[in-house]
């Protein structure tokens, strides 16, 4: 005999893999996530294989799996937070195919305080994960807004959270390599493994009594990081995020000079010589180096040591 579709309910919700889930894809969620799937789609969740979708959206992208959407998939294609979100937390996959064989970052969106949003199963596309269902916060960012809220969506990036959102998201790791073949059809490698800026090829270090005068410049080797002395006379170090590092020394050392001094020292002066600027690491019988690094910090050497660091990053 034909199980009825009540039958067929019961089996399915029995099923259910997150059930099986003690972390963040607990019972209540299963309970809540069950309604939600069988307002949106009865029939399809009832019947429809999910196995189908996986060539596309990777594993784990039916809704049942209990996982959160990707936030491309509700927010118009951006693979951001959307409004009324914020980065609450952060966990990462290992050895990631998309990121290149490196970690990948997934950024849980979680509700502001005070804002609503239903939960229920995304249908935008196959990634047919949950919006808004899971309530749970890993906490290493925005510590400053307190309180546990729903997950929204997940941001994706092959960039470190501390580099997306410096200031505001902290280093302290968490690992699910389960997710690592999670995606969705917005997940592009353009939007996850961002293409760096390139700058014009240059020296990539200053020797002892060298300079940058104005519009000098030294490139990292990777040329994805530059150190340009600007006509206003600011030394400033450049990324793809835009100038992450300065001097502060516009207008007062205008036609000046950066020069790396014989004492180890690494100067801004003026166009009559007067110091406005120091690296403050002059020491007797120096062998200094001023060098840009491919990871995208502008750093003095002495005696092939690191003395003094504009700890700055470019991945």
């Amino acid at each position: 005999m034909a199980a009825t579709v009540a039958e067929r309910l019961v089996t399915r919700l029995a099923s259910l893999r997150m059930w099986q889930r003690p972390s963040r894809r607990g019972f209540l969620a299963a309970a809540t996530l069950g309604g939600a799937a069988l307002a949106v789609d009865p029939w399809g969740y009832l019947t429809k294989p999910q196995d189908a979708y996986g060539a596309v959206c990777g594993t784990d992208s039916s809704c049942s799996a209990g996982y959160s959407a990707f936030c491309c998939s509700i927010n118009k294609g951006h693979n951001s937070c959307p409004p009324g979100t914020f980065a609450g937390g952060w966990w990462k996959a290992d050895r990631s195919s998309y990121c290149g064989g490196a970690a990948r970052y997934y950024i849980d969106c979680n509700a502001k305080p005070g804002t609503h949003f239903t939960c229920h199963c995304n249908k935008t596309n196959c990634d047919h994960r949950r919006v808004a269902c899971n309530v749970f916060r890993y906490g290493q960012c925005n510590t400053q807004i307190h309180g546990i809220t729903a997950v929204v969506c997940r941001q994706v990036s092959c960039r470190p959270p501390w580099q997306l959102y410096p200031g505001h998201c902290g280093k302290s790791s968490a690992t699910d390599n389960n997710t690592a073949g999670h995606t969705a059809p917005c997940l592009t490698r353009a939007n996850t493994f961002p293409a760096l800026k390139k700058y014009p090829k240059a020296p990539s270090s200053l020797r002892p009594g060298h300079s940058l005068k104005t519009n000098g410049r030294l490139t990292s080797p990777n040329r994805h990081t530059t150190v340009v002395f600007t006509v206003n006379g600011n030394l400033d170090v450049f990324n793809q995020d835009g100038r992450v590092w300065a001097s502060h020394t516009a207008g007062t050392a205008k036609g000046g000079q950066a020069k790396l001094l014989s004492t180890g020292e690494f100067v801004v002066l003026t166009r009559s010589g007067r110091k406005v600027w120091s690296s403050h690491t002059a020491r007797a019988g120096a062998e200094p180096e001023v060098r840009l690094l491919n990871g995208g910090a502008l750093v003095v050497l002495d005696h092939g040591h690191v003395v003094w660091s504009s700890h700055t990053h470019t991945p």
